[in-house]
Order: C-alpha cells, then structure tokens, then sequence
C-alpha cells in the first residue's frame, strides 16, 4: 500500500486497543502522536497545528473525550475526528456525531472500516 503520511493523533488509554490502531495505521504509514489521557491529548494538539485526524476514544479517565472534543472543536472546527468507543447503540453513534465528532467507530474495532475512514480523511 502507498504511504499516506498523514499525521495521526490517537487518543487511547487502553494499550491493546492502541497496538491494534499502532499495527494498523504504521502499516498504512502515517505518522502516529498516542495520547492516553485528556491533558496529553490537548497539549499534543496544540503543539501539532498540523494534524490530519484524531481518533479518540469516548471513555478515559479523568477528561472524557467529550470534553476533550469540545475544547478541540474550539481551536479547530474543520479536523476530522472519529470517535472510537466501547459504546455501541445507535443512539451513542448520535451523541458522538451530534457533539461534533466527524464519524464514529464502534468497538472492538473493524480494521477493514478504520483503514477505509483512515483513507476518506487523509488521502
């Protein structure tokens, strides 16, 4: 596969989903920033203006990842973020969408649909 090199913030606490996502898009060869907690996770987003996309996991200790959407979609309303979480009903995909997340995916992950969104937004 020809590299995207685009660069990815995931937002992870849990490590085997992170070596999942890590195995997946090293093969794709983007270029990965792995936060594992919200404070992390805003700090590498402000000091990397030039993200392609983050993929953010809903459920994390202390800040979640609505929290740390909103202060995200302040600074930038345009990055395409994918929520990635444990939290499955249709109407969990809808509070993502509807708090600003740009897709959802759901967990455990399908490779075959992180690659494809991976693609839709970094291509």
């Amino acid at each position: 596969m020809e590299g995207l090199k685009g660069k990815i913030l995931v937002i992870e606490d849990d490590p085997a989903s992170y070596k999942l996502i890590e195995a997946t898009l090293k093969s794709m060869h983007c270029n990965l920033i792995h936060a594992e907690n919200g404070e992390e996770a805003i700090e590498y987003f402000n000091l990397n203006k030039d993200l392609h996309l983050v993929l953010l996991d809903i459920q994390l200790p202390g800040m979640n990842g609505f929290e740390i959407l909103s202060q995200m979609r302040k600074v930038n309303t345009n990055l395409p973020i994918i929520a990635q979480t444990a939290y499955s009903m249709t109407e969990d995909r809808d509070k993502c969408l509807k708090a600003g997340c740009t897709e959802y995916i759901s967990k455990p992950i399908n490779i075959k649909k992180l690659r494809e969104l991976v693609l839709k937004y970094v291509s």
